[in-house]
């Protein structure tokens, strides 16, 4: 692998994006607003009634929160590779991910501005900014395939681009908790005011830390032959049909995505489920929780590099195959343990195989992808992960309540995680890659 690679100024703006973005995971999505959602709310995690018109849902905090996390969801999951051929067509990725960024991060700092009571305006600002945030992603995954054509060369990217997001996540979120927990050391004057404070910032990094990306990395003009003269969602529409029924030319970046959607929604399950598991089946604090999930973010730097050197030296496929080992060890060692040590442990090993997991996924089906069709493509590699995102909890419900135990519910995941992992084994990046003319 060329070491250089990785210091050239479009790569390095490049991975900086993801340490612009991970900020909206960690503390929007994942610890601070969640919490701060339920204290709009009368009645806290009590019942509610939602009017809309005629219409009337009676539901309580934690169910309203996820309704909103499923909107989003389905909202990117159904457009994705829509846009992305939108993009694809017009040769406009970077100026889509301009959108995105802007308006996603008016969106985020909107959300300081949301008041007692006002639980549904805070849950649409929500929505709105993590669709946002989502299709922003897309457009800059769409981006990995025009900064090196070289396989091993993009799993070090990609690779690169999700540590340096573990640690920008990571960091910004230790200074939010700071900003909530001690108010008074940054000119607040309660915890509340603080909680506010901590949405711009969000706002704020996530468009300072993208300006690199947006203006250094370059976007191929030349990806596709033919002039652009038609209208961009026409054609964008019929791109799309057009690879529909051409799709069963690539086999294998079929087979990838199959494989995809099982694994992953063992890895996403796995996530979501992990701080409920942990209190309701071992009653850990508040604190434990969140200390683990930094202790993740920042392990998961180094691990993330780690598996970079080890994909250098086995390929991309076979780290995967890696990491999904460690994860079925993950979901058989959460069936025992019951302690607040054995978590930590828990979470060590989920830090070790979490980012390097990702990135070689993200990396390995970029390498795959028909020339001058990415954005199209990582459209359908998110419409796999939104799905995984609905089912995994889904189904971790439906065994916990079939079965009464949280225990059995976390140990079935991993039939996800032996499904994918035996798909992966039909793949053949070489095969794969020779379809769409990548040496």
């Amino acid at each position: 692998m060329n070491r250089k690679l990785l210091f050239r100024k479009d790569v390095l703006s490049w991975c900086l994006y993801d340490w612009a973005n991970s900020a909206f995971v960690t503390t929007v999505v994942t610890v601070v607003l969640p919490i701060y959602f339920l204290t709009l709310m009368p009645a806290g995690k009590g019942p509610v009634t939602v009017e809309l018109g005629s219409w009337s849902l009676h539901t309580n905090g934690d169910a309203l929160w996820t309704y909103f996390t499923g909107l989003y969801m389905l909202a990117a999951g159904l457009t994705a590779p829509f846009i992305g051929a939108i993009a694809d067509y017009s040769r406009n990725k970077k100026r889509f991910l301009c959108f995105c960024v802007g308006v996603g991060a008016l969106l985020t700092v909107m959300l300081a501005t949301v008041g007692t009571g006002q639980y549904l305006r805070c849950g649409l600002i929500f929505a709105a900014a993590a669709f946002l945030w989502s299709c922003g992603n897309l457009f800059y995954d769409a981006l990995l395939p025009e900064l090196t054509g070289v396989p091993r060369e993009m799993d070090a990217v990609s690779s690169t681009g999700y540590a340096i997001g573990y640690l920008g996540g990571g960091l910004l979120l230790a200074v939010n908790l700071a900003m909530i927990s001690k108010p008074g050391w940054f000119g607040f004057t309660d915890a509340g005011a603080a909680t506010r404070g901590v949405f711009i910032t969000v706002g704020l990094w996530w468009v300072v830390f993208s300006l690199p990306v947006l203006c250094f990395t370059r976007e191929a003009s030349g990806a596709r032959s033919g002039a652009r003269r038609g209208n961009p969602v026409v054609e964008g529409w019929r791109q799309l049909w057009s690879t529909l029924r051409e799709i069963r030319r690539y086999r294998h970046l079929l087979r990838l995505l199959i494989a995809f959607i099982f694994y992953n929604t063992g890895i996403g399950t796995v996530i979501t489920v992990a701080a409920l598991y942990g209190k309701a089946e071992l009653g850990l604090s508040d604190g434990t929780l969140i200390g683990c999930i930094l202790m993740i973010q920042f392990v998961g730097v180094p691990a993330t590099f780690g598996f970079m050197a080890i994909a250098s030296r086995v390929g991309a496929r076979n780290g995967i195959f890696i990491g999904l080992a460690v994860y079925i060890v993950v979901v058989v060692f959460a069936f025992f343990m019951s302690t607040a040590t054995e978590f930590w442990i828990l979470g060590g090993l989920i830090a070790l195989v979490l980012g390097g997991t990702q990135a070689l996924s993200r990396s390995l089906y970029g390498s795959m992808i028909p020339e001058g069709q990415s954005a199209e493509f990582f459209g359908f590699f998110s419409i796999f992960n939104k799905v995984g995102s609905f089912a995994g909890p889904l189904c971790f419900g439906v065994v916990r309540d079939l079965t009464d135990s949280s225990r059995l519910a976390i140990l079935f995941l991993a039939v996800f995680f032996v499904i994918g992992l035996v798909v992966l084994l039909t793949v053949n990046p070489d095969e794969g890659r020779a379809v769409r003319g990548t040496p």
